[in-house]
């Protein structure tokens, strides 16, 4: 016999029953006690003299042996067996007993009699441990006790600050940029007071156009997200009851104060944090740990609020209230917004922080040239004015909004609802999906899989319907079971039923029939199979059911009906049920999908990870990682943790807190992680992740905090939304190409221009024209087209391989045109300036159809190309005819173009775009001879050099 309580390594012991109902199983040298007991009873051996871990887990004194003396005649006993720590799913094999029979009943088995007849011996069973029989003081807090603490504030409040809707709107009006906007602005409008003049007027109306739209878009986003978030509530109870003077009374769960006594009934939540002073309930804590099934807590122990009583009743004290109480600090938390940034919008505020920074400097130098040449402080504040506007690129923000709005549409269409539009852009980057088993891969829905009959009892199928019939209600297993088996009931009518409990594992009821009455007992195999005389036939067909991770119940018959305070009666096994967690079929294809576009999924659920491995393997998955427990994650150290994240794909028995550790190591790993969740206990999760992903069925805090809510809880349509979500950053690359190059060009003409002392090239009501042709209403049109693959790779590269030869090119062309103009022709500052705008209008509207027609696999499609360039000569259609209607072009301050002057403009366009060709593709010649190096590497030729 080997020394108790050491294990093997390759027989480690696993209590399967506790696994499979989420309670806590018994520790290692339990098992090891309990399978000593079952050999010595098969040898023949007195099991007395060994210790029973039943009745130590149990807190019970000495009792009978649990194991009576009887062999099954070959020696050979069940077991359960396990590897230690090879990931492979627990099974059973022939080591440890979950039931034994004697040599006469194995060879009336073998020779096919029916076992249809009870025994009227039992083994005897410790009692469940009952509670004190004198309740302790159970009068609650008096009225007194109660005003002095509600005056000290020590209600069950949520006191956490709640962002108020001017809150939202200050934050996004005043921003550093907008406060320098708003100022010119209102400096223009003073001089235009103070000057009588309308064209100040009409400069500050363009400059706070677009400011006012960004602020608008998002404002209008982040209210309604605040909203949203403002009514996550995690205690939905409005009503408690509280036991005060002695006397029950109904309050708002929000009077319960601290130290206030509180009675729970079945179907009440608890509001507050405390432990049980009397009595025992069965508790369903899905909302802390996620898992469905109830656990019964009985005195001493704690209660947290969130949770609910499905069965039973109790007393509990609320020991934390307010903020200390669980369930507020859940719905405080959750309802703080979550501000992500996408690596988009951090790259566009590098290059934004660059442009700001030459911005401010080239403001304060036309401001001192303006003081140095005494130059009038209206015209000098316009011009700063048109540069800040026209060098910052805040359109380019309004311009994301949209392309995401109507990426979100589209991801939407394929059943991802989107409610952050930030989310499909961070699609694009995903490459760990974090996902829970229970509403992900499988439907949180069981199903009958199969019933597998003792010898002869198959007539009684119409009792085990009548039965599921009865029991339907109790728990997911039993309504799986209804669900096969009630339609074949024979009728019968239950007299008296001992509903399902986590810790006994077994449930009964008293069925008759006209004149016959039975009594049946469904339950774990693990808790029956111990007390029937037949439970042999049934080991091997559980075993393989425990390997491909189904769910075993027993079907077993007594003579009377089990009492509950005492041991359970003789029993005879007649059906062995298996029932399935429901795969979602759709699950495969999407982890196909996944593999395809690079992208790894990882596994982190409540359950044991052996049985979510089975089911992934159902799917015919194969995983590159292995499996770990959050009891083995718990003791590592940092760098132990962080690598265990990236070697494993399935985590199991793990907590709320433990799925945010996880995805917060894989971020700082350097992944971009989705978390797919369902339940408040998820909220952590979904907030740490960069992607947090709903289920349509799941909570209503789950679905506030999440980015995306994924429709009818289907998980491919994530995977199908990431694919889609490619044409967003592709159409936010060619906006940023077309905005970074007006930017670029805008701060070179301006910087040249005042260099050769020329009149400030354009107004700021020229830019917002030129603008609104060559970016506005592209933007609108690049939203609503599906761009090539490559657009949104290499965003900055790609966007300034574009923009700075475009910008080059384009300033070189305006500034020629305002030299010729201004100083060779002596023609006047507005002419100038209407060449100038005439010049970057043109050329601004062949780049937009360069980027959007002709760039890389665009230029492949013919339709394509011939669309955007109609399009492009419409809008030069429309912008010539603002030139040549007197109405706009007086309000645009634009003049007469005349012959000789379209002939310098036109001059000036096929220089910018030929420019632009010659640096975009000799741009490393043309380097290379300005900066000498062949020069260079000529002249370190020979032993000289």
């Amino acid at each position: 016999m080997p020394k108790l309580g050491v294990m093997p390594e390759e027989e480690r012991l696993v209590d399967l029953a506790a696994l499979e109902e989420g309670q806590t199983p018994l520790d290692d040298e339990a098992l090891v006690q309990s399978s000593q007991r079952m050999r010595a009873a098969q040898r023949g051996e007195d099991p007395h003299a060994l210790p029973d871990p039943y009745a130590e887990a149990e807190g019970a004194g000495p009792v009978e042996p649990r194991f009576p003396d009887r062999g099954n005649g070959d020696g050979s006993i069940a077991t359960i067996s396990g590897t230690s720590g090879d990931g492979a799913t627990p099974a059973l094999d022939e080591s440890l007993a979950s039931a034994a029979v004697s040599e006469p009943q194995a060879a009336s088995a073998a020779a096919g009699q029916a076992q249809l007849d009870l025994p009227v011996a039992a083994p005897a069973r410790p009692a469940e441990p009952r509670p004190p029989s004198e309740p302790p003081d159970l009068n609650g807090l008096s009225e007194t006790a109660v005003r002095e603490r509600a005056d000290q504030g020590l209600l069950n409040v949520d006191t956490s600050r709640k962002r108020r809707d001017r809150d939202v709107i200050r934050e996004n009006v005043a921003t550093f940029f907008n406060m320098v906007l708003f100022s010119l602005i209102g400096i223009l409008v003073g001089l235009g007071v103070v000057d009588s003049e309308g064209d100040h007027f009409q400069d500050a109306f363009f400059v706070g156009i677009i400011v006012a739209a960004n602020v608008v878009v998002g404002t209008f986003q982040e209210l309604r997200a605040t909203h949203k978030l403002q009514q996550l509530v995690a205690i939905a109870a409005p009503r408690a009851t509280v036991v005060r003077a002695g006397e029950e009374q109904s309050v708002l769960a929000s009077e319960v104060v601290k130290d206030d006594l509180l009675r729970l009934r079945a179907g009440d939540q608890v509001v507050a944090d405390g432990p049980i002073v009397w009595d025992a309930a069965e508790i369903d804590e899905s909302l802390l740990t996620g898992e469905s099934a109830s656990v019964r807590r009985g005195q001493g122990e704690e209660l947290r609020s969130g949770s609910f009583c499905t069965a039973g009743s109790c007393y509990y004290r609320a020991e934390k209230v307010g903020l200390e109480a669980y369930a507020i600090q859940l719905s405080a938390e959750a309802r703080e917004l979550v501000r992500r940034e996408t690596p988009l919008q951090l790259r566009f505020r590098r290059i934004l922080r660059w442009l700001l920074v030459a911005t401010a400097f080239l403001g304060a130098l036309l401001l001192i040239s303006a003081s140095v040449d005494n130059r009038d402080l209206a015209e000098a504040i316009k011009n700063t004015t048109a540069t800040i506007s026209s060098v910052v690129p805040e359109g380019l923000l309004l311009g994301f909004t949209v392309a995401f709005a109507a990426g979100a549409v589209r991801v939407s269409r394929v059943g991802a609802i989107v409610q952050d539009i930030t989310a499909v852009e961070a699609l694009n980057y995903l490459d760990i999906i974090c996902l829970d088993k229970t509403g992900t891969i499988t439907a949180n829905r069981l199903k009958l899989e199969k019933v597998q009959w003792a010898e002869g009892a198959e007539p009684l199928r119409p009792w085990l319907g009548a039965f599921a019939a009865a029991t339907a209600e109790e728990s997911r297993t039993a309504a799986a079971i209804a669900d096969g088996l009630a339609s074949t009931s024979n009728g019968a009518t239950p007299l008296e039923t001992v509903p399902f409990n986590s810790e006994r594992r077994w449930s009964a009821a008293r069925l008759e029939l006209g004149a016959e009455s039975r009594n049946f007992v469904l339950g774990a195999p693990e808790t029956l199979l111990m007390h029937c005389d037949n439970a042999g036939p049934f080991q091997e067909a559980y075993q393989q059911a425990a390997s491909k991770g189904l769910r075993g119940v027993i079907l077993a018959e007594a003579t009377a009906l089990p009492d509950i305070e005492s041991a359970l009666p003789p029993l005879q096994a007649r059906a062995l049920l298996t029932v399935a967690d429901e795969l979602r079929p759709q699950v495969a294809r999407a982890f196909e999908t996944m593999e395809r576009i690079e992208i790894e999924p990882k596994i982190i659920s409540g359950d044991n990870p052996g049985t979510v491995a089975a089911l992934i393997r159902q799917l015919g998955i194969d995983l590159k990682g292995g499996l770990i427990s959050g009891d083995e994650l718990a003791s590592l150290d940092e760098d132990e943790f962080s690598q265990a994240v990236e070697e494993h794909s399935v985590f199991g028995r793990i907590d709320p807190q433990q799925k945010s550790r996880i995805i917060g190591a894989l971020k700082a790993n350097g992944h971009f992680v989705a978390m797919v969740g369902d339940g408040a206990n998820d909220v952590r999760a979904l907030r740490e992740a960069d992607v947090g992903v709903a289920m349509e069925s799941g909570t209503a805090t789950a679905r506030g905090v999440a980015g995306i809510i994924l429709r009818n809880d289907s998980f491919e349509a994530l995977v199908e939304g990431s694919r889609i979500a490619q044409s967003v950053l592709g159409n936010a690359g060619q906006l940023s190409k077309l905005f970074i190059t007006k930017s670029f060009y805008a701060f070179l003409i301006i910087i040249a221009s005042e260099m050769m002392d020329l009149g400030f090239p354009f107004l700021p009501r020229h830019g917002s024209l030129t603008a609104l042709f060559t970016l506005g209403i592209p933007a609108a049109f690049i939203t609503l087209t599906t761009p090539p693959p490559e657009a949104g790779k290499d965003f900055v590269n790609n966007t300034l391989r574009f923009a700075l030869p475009a910008s080059l090119a384009l300033a070189v062309a305006a500034v020629f045109v305002h030299l010729l103009t201004d100083e060779i022709l002596g023609r006047s500052i507005e002419d100038s300036r209407t060449l100038v705008s005439t010049t970057i209008g043109i050329v601004g509207l062949a780049y937009m159809v360069e980027v959007i027609g002709f760039s890389g696999d665009a230029r492949q499609n013919p339709m394509r190309a011939a669309l955007v360039s109609f399009f492009g000569l419409s809008l030069l259609g429309l912008f010539i005819l603002v030139l040549y209607t007197p109405a706009f072009r007086t309000f645009f301050d634009f003049r007469a173009i005349d012959a000789d002057e379209w002939a310098i403009i036109i001059v000036a366009v096929m220089a910018a775009l030929g420019g632009q060709y010659v640096i975009s593709k000799y741009w490393r010649e043309i380097f290379s001879w300005v900066s000498g190096r062949q020069d260079e590497l000529s002249a370190t030729r020979g032993r000289a050099a």
